[in-house]
């Protein structure tokens, strides 16, 4: 009978309006802040309460179960999360004006974080980006908390970076990134303004564009100073601490004596080894040319030594100008002995001997075929 009572008292609150002003008073900030929305689901994520309008419980668990992850640390290392902070999630776009906020006219706002309020608001028009945009909502809401707005940047967003890294298991593998950064550096980089600007109110982002800064000088300056830094970076030395960060990167960069520092040296060494390289390669093969050609002239001395000397044979000078072709010296090479014969010019020459004394030998006796010579032909020969 308790039982169908209760059931009827909860459709009767379901049903009637006041009933349904009495089910919003549940909703915490979310219901005072959106007293025209409904949030029919809810969750804890350590001391932060997250309540879902359109969402189902498993969904509106699951994102409670994603902000847990750093709001439990963060709460226990910076504070600030304490007094009633709440995450209200839409399954579409958000019941805000976003231009009256100061977002770019015809964009449509799916995140925003009130630090003064306690407040962060999005929309799970991207399911996979709402962990990640309720992390960075729940830093805005401590930060402003523990500060009273005063937060130094970039400080703070070295500091999202950082609680970020530790979530994703990134920490070690950013240092090793700056680590590198430092190699070849002949000091270390120039200091850092991290308290230069203060925080903004509200809080406006895209989601989907992540959030936080690098957060390894965040790592080395509560390894450091311990939380304090965190829960109040203005009372901390922050300037001191970016020098001792901005020394051990660049000693961490250099893994064997000198390596980082001396890299001048050791650029200059390896320079004059290939240039000593290439100048021994060039002086053996000048050396092998030298030694090639001193060969090929002794060869050709040794060859010019064996060959036999000629015998030098007496030219007779050429005879003087104004002789005649048929002057004894030209032509044939014939003794002076020899008269000489006279000259016929272009007339054809005359048939007497023509044979030099020497030639003129007794001829042998007449062979068979002289018999059908041309009667007188010895005559005129």
């Amino acid at each position: 009978m308790d039982r169908m009572f209760g059931l009827a008292v909860i459709i009767a609150m379901l049903l009637d309006p006041a009933g349904g002003a009495v089910a919003q008073q549940s909703a915490g900030r979310c219901g005072e802040r959106f007293g025209d929305s409904v949030f029919e689901t809810s969750a804890a994520a350590g001391t932060v309460l997250v309540y879902g309008s359109g969402l189902v419980p498993e969904l509106t668990d699951r994102f409670a179960a994603d902000f847990a992850e750093l709001a439990i640390p963060l709460q226990a290392e910076m504070g600030g999360l304490d007094d009633d902070v709440a995450v209200c999630i839409f399954a579409d776009g958000i019941p805000l004006d976003g231009q009256a906020l100061g977002w770019p006219e015809g964009q449509r706002l799916h995140a925003v974080a009130f630090g003064e309020e306690r407040l962060v608001v999005l929309s799970s028009y991207m399911i996979r980006v709402v962990p990640d945009a309720g992390r960075a909502g729940l830093l805005h809401v401590a930060m402003w908390q523990v500060s009273g707005g005063s937060y130094p940047q970039p400080f703070g967003t070295d500091v999202a970076g950082w609680y970020r890294n530790r979530i994703g298991d990134q920490v070690e593998i950013v240092h090793r990134q700056f680590v590198r950064l430092n190699i070849g550096l002949s000091e270390p980089w120039p200091p850092s303004q991290w308290a230069v600007g203060r925080m903004v109110e509200p809080l406006l982002w895209n989601p989907e564009f992540g959030y936080g800064g690098n957060g390894d000088f965040t790592n080395y300056a509560v390894a450091t100073a311990g939380n304090t830094v965190l829960s109040n970076p203005l009372g901390s030395n922050l300037d001191t601490l970016d020098a001792g960060w901005r020394q051990l990167l660049w000693e961490e960069s250099d893994p064997i004596p000198g390596g980082s520092k001396g890299w001048v040296t050791g650029l200059v060494l390896i320079i004059l080894a290939v240039v000593a390289g290439i100048a021994m390669a060039w002086w053996g093969h000048a050396t092998r040319k030298r030694l090639e050609r001193e060969l090929r002239e002794a060869v050709a001395r040794e060859r010019r030594t064996a060959m036999p000397v000629p015998e030098l044979v007496a030219v007779r000078p050429s005879d003087p100008v104004g002789k005649g072709r048929g002057d004894a010296g030209i032509g044939g090479g014939v003794s002076s002995a020899v008269g000489r014969k006279p000259d016929h010019g272009n007339r054809a020459p005359s048939l007497g001997n023509r044979r030099a004394p020497a030639d003129n030998v007794p001829p042998p006796g007449e062979s068979g075929d002289d018999l059908f010579r041309h009667p007188g032909f010895d005559e005129q020969s």
